[in-house]
Order: structure tokens, then C-alpha cells, then sequence
């Protein structure tokens, strides 16, 4: 592991292949090999308040399905190169499943949050001899065995994410971590090097370019030292400066209950209303991707919220009344129940393994 700096942070690198981790489900992704704009997500940091919010835009429906998965179960990374990583899971989890495939996005029972987000610009390692988690399992492993950022960088140190294929070819994404203690990470794959941007730089992300491009475009606006006024329009870096800008002078939260409106008012802000269209200057950048749903991840007090965008409801699961011990089911609900309000664990249903 080395360090290099980015506009002027250092940021930690690794020879690593965390490859794209990703199944179409955790995506935000498309058939296409053009720059997407797809997906946002805002950690919301005040005080013991520690709340990520994030939005999946996706050009067709993903059927999501929230899922809790208990402790003690048996995974394999399902490489089909090299030798799998073989592990069992230590934390409960609440997460989100799309198209049937996998995680793209959830929290566990120790507050630790995780998100995949696309990154058109992803380039990944070749394999090499260490044990391999394949993309389609990479944010259920740190979700399985993570308690803190700490612990899921170590983990990614090491085990070698690889990047397997989904509908013909592999997909370039990028990952958010976070913890109880409001502690934050992105991880992202730039010319074959595993960069980690650690720290308050990482509250944000959305999609291409790469974080380094976001964080030095951004002074060019009026909320971090430049002239220029924030712009509207749908594109990745405008949605990165929207959720950065609301996010900086947002105040104080008064209790729980205001710091997860205040979050969820921000993800609002860069969601993608059906029949959007691109106005930006953005030269290839996919247009016609609106937000399917939204979640809210109280990393403080074990919340896990869900709203798909079709629907005035929004239901969650508290954490608290979730089973998460060896032994107990995987049990699930449909994202698209549009009758779902309220606390909802009672109504989660056992799944046939």
C-alpha cells in the first residue's frame, strides 16, 4: 500500500482489483459503453446524527427487494478465476437487492453502511493470487464481516475484489462505506490503482468523472471559493455540487427525526424525475434515467428507510426488532408494495433457500 495526493489530500493506494463490484442489480448502470448518470449518495454528518442517504436511477425497472440476512451464514466469492474467498458471516444485515441479482446497497446491525455506485471510468487489476470476492458479492462481504471503515479497508487490503461478468461484460462502479461513528470512505479504480478517499471528502458521491475531478471542479462555485452558480440540470457533477453545496450549510440537526428530513431533503434534490432530460453540456452522458428509489441509513440509531419513487409511502425497518442470529431466516419484502408504510419488520416474510 502507498499514498499519493490527490488536489492536495493524500489519499491511500493500493495494487488492487476491487473490480467494479457489481451485478446489474447494484447498479445504476446501463447496456451501453457511454458515461451514465445514474445514482446519488449523501452522508449527512452533524453531531452524534450519522444518516446516508442514497438514490438509484436505473433505466428500467429493478424490481427491488429489501432483504435481512442474519449472522452465521456461509458465503464464497464465486470467482471464476483463482481461488475463492470462503467466509461466514459475523454481522446481520438490512439491505436492498435489484433485479434479482444482489446487494447494491444496505446497512448492518452495527451501524456500518455500504453503496455501489457507477463510475464509467473504473479500470481494474488483472488477477493475481489473492483470495477473490467476485463483484456481484464484494458489498454483501463488507457488510458480512464490517463493523467500521477501519475494518472494511483492512478486508479489502486483503482480499482481491474480481471483476466477474453480468449480460455480456463487466460493469465499472464505484463504493461508499461509513460507520456509526461517522466515519467515511470512497473507493474507486483510476488506471489500475485502488485510490481511497477518506474523510470528509467522501461524503458525496455520485458518478463520473472520478471523486479527484469532483472535489477540484467544485471550486470553480460559489459555496467553495468560485464564482459561478450552482447548475440544475441532471448530470453527475451537478448533482455531486447540489448534494455538496445543501450539504455544507444545512444546519444543525434539533433531534433524529430532523436530521433524516434534512437528508432526505437533500437526496431530493438530485433526484431524477421520470422524463428528464439532460441540458448539460455533458457530451455522451445517459439522460433518461429517473430515480427508482431512495433509502435512508441512520447509522446512529439502526434505522434502515425505503421509498420507491412511484409511491407517497415511505417504510423502514428498525433494526432493533430484527433477529439477526445464526440460524434465523433470510426474510424480505417487495420494494414495489406500495401499500408498505410505517415500521414494517413484522411484515418482512421468510425466504425459500
Amino acid at each position: 500500500m502507498c499514498c499519493k495526493t490527490i488536489n492536495g489530500e493524500m489519499v491511500m493506494l493500493t495494487n488492487r482489483a476491487l473490480a467494479a463490484a457489481v451485478i446489474a442489480s447494484s447498479l445504476c448502470l446501463g447496456l451501453n459503453a457511454t458515461p451514465a448518470s445514474a445514482c446519488s449518495r449523501i452522508l449527512f454528518n452533524h453531531g452524534p446524527h450519522h444518516v446516508v442517504a442514497r438514490t438509484m436511477d436505473l433505466y428500467i425497472p429493478d424490481h427491488a427487494k429489501i432483504v435481512v440476512y442474519p449472522q452465521g451464514m456461509e458465503r464464497n466469492g464465486a470467482v471464476t478465476v483463482g481461488q475463492s474467498h470462503n467466509w461466514i458471516s459475523k454481522y446481520g444485515s438490512v439491505t436492498v437487492s435489484s433485479l434479482g441479482a444482489g446487494t447494491s446497497d444496505g446497512i448492518n446491525e452495527k451501524g456500518f453502511v455500504a453503496n455501489l455506485l457507477y463510475l464509467h471510468e473504473t479500470k481494474y487489476e488483472a488477477r493475481d493470487n489473492r483470495p477473490g470476492v467476485s463483484n456481484a458479492m464484494v458489498l454483501q462481504f463488507l457488510l458480512d464481516t464490517s463493523a467500521s471503515v477501519k475494518e472494511a479497508l483492512e478486508s479489502l487490503n486483503k482480499t482481491q475484489v474480481v471483476s466477474e461478468q453480468v449480460a455480456g461484460r463487466t460493469w465499472p462502479l464505484h463504493i461508499s462505506i461509513s460507520d456509526a461513528s461517522g466515519d467515511s470512505a470512497v473507493i474507486e479504480f483510476v488506471d489500475g490503482t485502488m485510490v481511497v478517499h477518506h474523510g470528509s471528502e467522501s461524503n458525496v458521491m455520485t458518478n463520473e468523472p472520478p471523486l479527484a475531478w469532483q472535489l477540484n471542479n467544485m471550486k470553480r462555485y460559489k459555496y467553495f471559493g468560485g464564482s459561478e452558480s450552482l447548475p440544475g440540470d441532471i448530470d453527475p457533477a451537478s448533482r455531486f455540487l447540489r448534494a455538496s453545496a445543501f450539504l455544507k450549510t444545512t444546519p444543525a440537526p434539533k433531534d433524529t427525526r430532523d436530521a433524516l428530513a434534512m437528508a432526505y431533503g437533500i437526496a431530493k434534490t438530485v433526484s431524477v424525475p421520470k422524463g428528464s432530460e439532460n441540458t448539460s453540456s455533458m457530451v455522451g452522458s445517459e439522460d433518461t434515467w429517473p430515480t427508482l428509489w431512495t433509502t435512508l441509513a441512520d447509522s446512529t440509531n439502526l434505522y434502515y428507510f425505503f421509498q420507491a419513487a412511484e409511491s407517497p409511502n415511505m417504510f423502514w425497518v428498525d433494526l432493533s426488532k430484527i433477529n439477526f442470529a445464526k440460524g434465523s431466516p433470510v426474510l424480505s419484502v417487495s420494494g414495489e408494495d406500495h401499500s408498505l408504510n410505517g415500521e414494517i419488520s413484522a411484515k418482512l416474510v421468510q425466504e425459500k433457500r
